[in-house]
């Protein structure tokens, strides 16, 4: 077993699940946390509330892969020995509301989703490279090269502006996304090589561990460009409504988040990327020998990632039950556009794939300066149910139950990207301190994603593309062309893959009497 700090023990990226700890949180739910869920909602918030939260988890993952016949790289039925990850996460959510009848105004920072996994194993290098330095996690550009591990972090700035119309409530936010991508795989380049005077020539069997390069990248939205990165400044917009009916005991709300707006869609990240090879050793007097330098001293080169962030909408409502109204019920129904392309899969063509351009690549590698990533997302649909009930003026019980799809196309999982049917559940409790008008929520979210098959016929991920293209001699019309072009003639993802994620959060929120109860 191997293990990472730090990271998110968090959903899928951009999800915001339990966002701000395990409140009632929604489009129809009263709470600092409309900010990101339903802008509309601050207007139901009569004074003014600050909301601060801390999380902590860790999350596992167990992947058996499929073996493969060493003379084509293809997978077999049979399966390999279990490798066992566990990556070790934060996050957190800062926010406030302030209320001046009948507008009210929101601002917070907060975490979406990121997700962390900086280790991992010989089996899986080929989808997830082993990072031989686990415990460099710096963001900046001049160390801790992007030679292992995989990051995906999403940060939102946002500023909120409701409107308080009685029963009608109306909102919108402005959304200042920052984004950074840190991932590493290993290239069989038995498969790829076109150049039958090439080093890997030699080797007779697939994933040989020294016919592989390494393709590594690190980067992020650079609202201020240096060393000629592109700047990576976007926005994206929130419009929201809410209804209150009889008499405010239920309230319904909905909402729509754009994509980034700046370029259609896509956010574009700066930084560099690395093409070494990971089993290889410096000569003598540091003579390199191969083109391609170990990784050990390789010089990262510029580089950029394009990729597409989703669209969502949310319907949602919250109904206060019971005679003395004990019981409140907060619903969250929500859709992700991870496959751009609308509510029809059809209409996806790219499967949310990454382009990567690296700038000043050496071209004796095998590695394309211009690659796709293919990731094979798909759309995300998920239910939150939120139930709380008072048990005393100042406490009250806090449960939730949490389902979503997965956002990867089951013959896409990967160690990088095994997301699976998530069934999850939060358990905690709402303290309010009344001389110091503070509130404390403690609580606890576990998370069970479903084992999930990719069988030799279903993995997406196919070396025979890539050795069809080869055969082909290259041409984009020979058999495999379409996977390769795609980044998908690479080994295959077959096997066999289950994870499961503890979370541990602690809210404190500050408010007047009424904001509180």
């Amino acid at each position: 077993m191997a293990w990472a700090i730090p990271g998110s023990a968090s959903a899928a990226p951009g999800q915001g699940l339990r966002l701000g700890g395990i409140e009632p949180q929604g489009p129809a739910s009263r709470a600092v946390t409309a900010i990101h869920h339903n802008p509309a909602m601050l207007a139901a918030i009569p004074g003014t509330a600050v909301h601060a939260s801390f999380s902590t988890g860790i999350e596992q993952q167990r992947i058996r892969r499929s073996a493969i016949d060493p003379a084509t790289g293809e997978p077999l039925s049979e399966l390999r020995t279990p490798t066992s990850l566990a990556h070790l996460g934060l996050g957190y959510f800062v926010g406030a509301s302030l209320y001046f009848e009948p507008i009210a105004v929101g601002v917070g920072v907060y975490d979406l989703g990121s997700r962390y996994r900086l280790t991992s194993a010989e089996p899986l290098r080929y989808h997830l490279a082993p990072d031989p330095d686990p415990g460099c996690v710096g963001p900046g550009l001049s160390r801790c090269p992007p030679n292992g591990g995989s990051v995906e972090s999403r940060h939102d700035i946002t500023t909120a502006l409701a409107w308080n119309g009685g029963r009608v409530k109306l909102g919108a936010a402005l959304h200042l996304p920052l984004v950074r991508e840190r991932f590493a795989f290993d290239d069989d380049t038995a498969l790829a090589s076109l150049d039958p005077d090439a080093s890997t020539a030699g080797c007779t069997d697939k994933e040989d561990p020294a016919c592989t390069e390494r393709v590594g990248f690190k980067g992020w939205t650079q609202w201020i460009p240096r060393d000629g990165a592109p700047s990576g400044f976007d926005f994206a917009l929130t419009v929201g409504a809410a209804i209150g009916l009889n008499n405010d005991t239920i309230t319904l709300g909905a909402r729509y988040r754009s994509p980034p707006l700046r370029r259609g869609g896509e956010v574009l990240l700066g930084g560099v990327g690395v093409v070494c090879r990971p089993e290889a050793e410096v000569g003598p007097e540091g003579d390199l020998g191969d083109q391609v330098p170990p990784c050990e001293v390789a010089d990262p080169v510029g580089a950029t990632l394009r990729q597409r962030l989703p669209q969502q909408v949310a319907l949602g409502g919250s109904f206060l039950l019971g005679r003395s109204r004990t019981w409140r019920l907060d619903l969250d129904l929500y859709w992700m556009d991870l496959c751009p392309g609308g509510l029809r899969a059809t209409r996806c063509p790219t499967g949310g794939s990454q382009t990567l351009r690296l700038i000043g690549l050496d071209r004796g590698s095998a590695t394309l300066p211009e690659l796709s990533r293919f990731r094979g997302k798909a759309d995300l649909y998920g239910f939150d149910a939120f139930a709380r009930y008072r048990v005393q003026t100042n406490l009250f019980v806090l449960a939730a139950a949490h389902l979503a799809s997965p956002a990867v196309r089951r013959g896409a999982t990967t160690a990088a990207d095994d997301e699976g049917w998530r069934i999850g559940t939060s358990l905690g409790a709402r303290v309010r301190i009344p001389k110091v008008d503070l509130v404390l929520v403690p609580g606890y979210g576990f998370d069970m994603l479903l084992p999930r098959t990719v069988g030799p016929d279903d993995a997406l991920f196919s070396p025979a593309d890539a050795t069809a293209f080869v055969n082909g001699s290259g041409d984009i019309n020979a058999p495999g062309a379409a996977g390769v072009l795609d980044g998908r003639g690479r080994p295959s993802n077959a096997g066999r893959y289950f994870g499961m994620l503890h979370t541990v959060s602690l809210a404190v929120m500050w408010g007047e009497r009424e904001v509180l109860d």
